[in-house]
């Protein structure tokens, strides 16, 4: 063998060792939804939800969740984050307890995948909203300053905008 085509095989058997060592180092990552994901880039009429793009949602979602609780003006106390949990995620927390707001939003997440999945999809979903529109994150921002502010009007007025 020539000692190009030596080097060439050399070359290509590094390549094999360094893709195989990427790919179990980044074992989480579903190749066959990301492939899915670019295709529906290019073909957007194509519209299957499988059951890993739901848990991808799911997980955007509860990513979102953060971000919303540390609006301070949304959450102006943490007393507002309980509330919140409470009554849209049925999170029971104790009130005595001295939290900082960085403690409340930490529990919340590791607790909302104690939720319902249907109600958790159907609850983040319509938040997320808030996140993909500065102007419906004021507009809510303002109905929170509401004496009767309710949060699951709050979320059905979302589902219906």
């Amino acid at each position: 063998m020539k000692v190009k085509d030596k080097n060439k095989v050399l070359q290509a058997a590094n390549f094999i060792e360094e893709l195989a060592w990427l790919l179990n180092s980044k074992k989480k990552i579903d190749l066959e939804n990301v492939s899915e994901l670019l295709r529906h880039q290019v073909e957007p009429n194509q519209s299957v939800v499988s059951e890993t793009k739901q848990a991808n949602k799911l997980s955007h979602y509860i990513g979102v969740l953060p971000f919303l609780l540390q609006d301070k003006e949304l959450f102006r106390t943490n007393k507002d984050i309980i509330e919140f949990a409470e009554n849209l995620f049925s999170i029971q927390m104790t009130r005595n307890d001295r939290r900082s707001r960085y403690e409340l939003v930490g529990f919340i997440v590791t607790e909302i995948i104690k939720v319902d999945e249907e109600k958790l999809l159907s609850i983040m979903n319509s938040l997320s909203v808030l996140t993909e529109s500065d102007d419906k994150l004021v507009q809510f921002r303002k109905t929170r300053n509401d004496i009767d502010f309710s949060w699951n009007e709050a979320i059905s007025k979302l589902n219906k905008s």
